[in-house]
């Protein structure tokens, strides 16, 4: 018997995907594909959840459109210039589904190409059709306010008002104006200038200096958060939170690690591990919606 799945992905990650699941499903051999859609055939039941997945799950297969006589489904389209048919639309806006329940998603793939899904709705899923973003687009500095937005929201992060948090790499200030919009108070450390918009918060502090040579004296308090979006390989990024985390104490660290090199998949593997040694209770990988060749790690004490 043959078993299929399907991943929904953002263009930029497929090489890395298809990496991740020759060295974690070697049993799996890719079967169709179109950008940011994948299946793939096996012939056995797999627990498949890849990291590199926006969304992933059984396939039924591909259906015509009169065969989509679903009562209730979310149904996505690949791209933009692609319109669901009115009933099919009718329906997905209709139906709401809730955690723990199975998700049937209706991938429309081209003009009358539909495929068919079933995954099962997590906490830490988006609540829209094919895990699309729900973060409302606005002119900011940098990407990293969405890809912080997005972790905020999927994971449901305790922020508190006027906690303390770190950012490492903090220029140009995407991130920096996410949180001050959230009432926190950062510490911004980069060598580089900040966006005015953040500069002329009262809960902004520049560091200006490479996060490197951060070290203890620099603090007269403790941090609550470390947050981290730096363009430098995972193993350098973790390799100084490490060194931080010997003379800081943070309750929770949201970091986006860079993959751009498969050999850097050998990173994920570890992370978990080494985060739970040092006292942490929870701690999730997500590739969220706005990611590229990156992915959140979200790190929490409890």
């Amino acid at each position: 018997m043959a078993y299929f799945y399907f991943v929904l992905t953002n263009t930029d990650a497929e090489p890395l995907l298809k990496e991740e699941i020759s060295l974690r499903y070697p049993e799996l051999r890719l079967s169709y594909s179109r950008p940011g859609f994948l299946t793939f055939k096996g012939e056995k039941s797999l627990d498949f959840k890849p990291v590199f997945a926006r969304l992933s799950g059984e396939c039924q297969g591909k259906f015509k459109q009169s065969e989509l006589n679903f009562p209730k489904c979310w149904v996505w389209k690949r791209e933009e210039s692609l319109n669901i048919p009115d009933e099919l639309k009718r329906i997905s806006d209709e139906t709401i589904y809730k955690i723990g329940e199975k998700v049937t998603l209706v991938m429309m793939i081209g003009p009358d190409e539909f495929w068919v899904g079933n995954y099962e709705l997590k906490r830490t899923h988006f609540q829209t059709p094919g895990e699309v973003s729900s973060i409302e687009e606005r002119e900011v500095p940098s990407r990293a306010y969405y890809k912080l937005a997005e972790a905020f929201e999927a994971f449901d992060l305790p922020f508190d008002h006027q906690e303390r948090v770190l950012e490492l790499g903090s220029a140009p200030g995407g991130a920096s104006l996410f949180l001050l919009e959230q009432d926190m108070i950062v510490l911004g450390v980069d060598p580089a200038d900040m966006d005015k918009r953040v500069t002329k918060n009262i809960n902004f502090k520049h560091i200006r200096r490479p996060f490197e040579t951060i070290v203890a004296d620099n603090f007269k308090e403790d941090v609550d958060w470390i947050i981290s979006d730096i363009n430098l390989p995972p193993t350098v990024v973790l390799k100084e939170v490490y060194r931080m985390l010997t003379f800081l104490n943070p309750r929770g660290l949201v970091l986006t690690l860079k993959m751009n090199q498969s050999k850097h998949l050998e990173v994920v593997a570890s992370v978990r591990e080494e985060f739970r040694r040092r006292g942490f209770k929870t701690v999730e990988l997500k590739y969220l919606p706005s990611h590229r060749q990156e992915i959140a790690l979200i790190v929490l004490r409890s």
